[in-house]
């Protein structure tokens, strides 16, 4: 299954937990290196996918907006994902991500207060940024702590924390990374207080050609009680 491509939108995952055993923590992946195989993930060539986002509010109302995903590669070791949004809001995201270095962040028109622009989310979803450029993997403590299937794949359980949880949305972030792809297929997002914030999971795929294909991702609001989902098109 071509599950990479959900490294590559998310640069550029209701609980579906079905089995609870894990392995000696002896055989374990390290977690740093789980997190920076993830970081110096490239993608083969440029692309551009069309794509929408269904915002469903607490009061059931749906919010629709049309976006354009572009891929372009600038070196071996170096990309640039852009999300264009449609009118009404007229906006334009972009994630740099280079190996071995922080990613940088852009989005036109500028708005103040640029380090906290990158929690705000992507045409009224909770898809924000940090989570498209996945910056909760440069946090300096990766610790595996199990592994666990989910969604019938085998996962490596990923635990990811600040060391200073005040400049952060988040206080943790656990992923369940696919062994075979290694790619994220769903994570929980967790505040200040320890408590569930929001939940990631990869929700549909596509045959195309032989593959499968990621073509729904869903990001649920436990504090707002919203539900955002990105969908692709081929």
């Amino acid at each position: 299954m071509k599950f990479k491509q959900v490294i590559y939108i998310l640069c550029i995952s209701c609980s579906l937990l079905v089995d609870f055993k894990s392995l000696n923590a002896a055989s374990l992946v390290n977690g740093n290196d789980l997190a920076l195989s993830i970081r110096n993930t490239i993608p083969s060539e440029n692309n551009s996918i069309a794509a929408s986002m269904e915002v469903t509010l607490k009061n059931r109302k749906r919010i629709n907006t049309s976006l354009t995903i572009e891929t372009k590669l600038l070196n071996q070791d170096e990309f640039i994902t852009t999300y264009i949004s449609a009118p009404p809001n007229n906006t334009t995201w972009k994630i740099k991500r280079k190996i071995r270095e922080k990613n940088k962040y852009q989005i036109q028109p500028e708005k103040n207060n640029p380090e906290k622009n990158i929690y705000i989310g992507l045409a009224n979803s909770s898809f924000t940024l940090a989570d498209l450029g996945l910056e909760f993997l440069h946090w300096p403590i990766q610790k595996t702590i199990r592994k666990q299937r989910r969604k019938s794949r085998l996962c490596n359980v990923l635990e990811s924390k600040p060391i200073k949880q005040a400049s952060e949305e988040y206080s943790r972030v656990l992923s369940w990374i696919d062994e075979k792809s290694g790619a994220i297929i769903a994570a929980d997002f967790f505040d200040l207080n320890n408590n569930l914030l929001k939940r990631f999971s990869v929700k549909g795929l596509t045959k195309i050609k032989g593959l499968w294909q990621v073509d729904e991702l869903e990001m649920r609001d436990y504090k707002n009680g919203t539900k955002s989902r990105l969908k692709l098109r081929y």
